[in-house]
């Protein structure tokens, strides 16, 4: 029932739909289940990694072998855990506080559902997709994050269009630094 309910309010918070908090439990069950939905996003972001390391390999003409395990958990745990680290920051700056789990919230089930696409895709490599259709969506996904980013600072967070361009830019930023990291490994 959430993964339904959350993908129509994904649909219902980036978009103009009236009510979208009816769709996302906003209590502390609910900011305790977004982490857990978060903590699963590694796992089609592994599916990722490892068609990113499968291209490579024909690229080279090398074996296939696993992305290293440890590092990509921290760097990309950093990286999905950076954000909930950030809101916290700009509410206290910001004295939006009241906002900050509901916007954590909408944020990490955000997150889970374009990571899920971007999973999926490379999923279907294995199946004969080319790989730049798979990258494609990888890319859009990152960039329809930083969109998103800027909504819902937007509307949940309660900043300005300015303030949140902004802070959507710092976030997508931060994240970036990880995923270079990541990729450059």
């Amino acid at each position: 029932m959430h993964l339904t309910k959350s993908i129509l309010g994904i649909f219902a918070v980036l978009g103009t739909w009236p009510n979208w908090e009816q769709y996302f439990d906003l209590s502390r069950k609910g900011q305790k289940l977004s982490f857990v939905v978060l903590a699963l996003s590694l796992l089609p972001l592994w599916m990722v990694a490892y068609g990113i390391q499968t291209e490579r390999a024909a690229q080279a003409g090398a074996p296939v072998t696993l992305p290293p395990t440890l590092p990509f958990v921290l760097i990309v745990g950093v990286w999905l855990f950076s954000f909930p680290a950030l809101a916290y920051l700009i509410g206290m700056i910001f004295e939006k506080m009241d906002r900050v789990r509901t916007w954590t919230i909408t944020r990490n089930w955000t997150v889970f559902w374009l990571s899920l696409l971007s999973g999926l895709a490379f999923m279907f490599v294995e199946r004969g997709v080319p790989f730049a259709a798979a990258n494609g969506v990888l890319f859009a996904a990152y960039l329809g994050l930083l969109a998103a980013d800027i909504r819902l600072a937007q509307k949940v967070a309660g900043f300005t269009w300015g303030t949140a361009i902004l802070i959507g830019c710092v976030i997508v930023a931060v994240g970036l630094t990880f995923v270079v990291l990541a990729i450059s490994r």
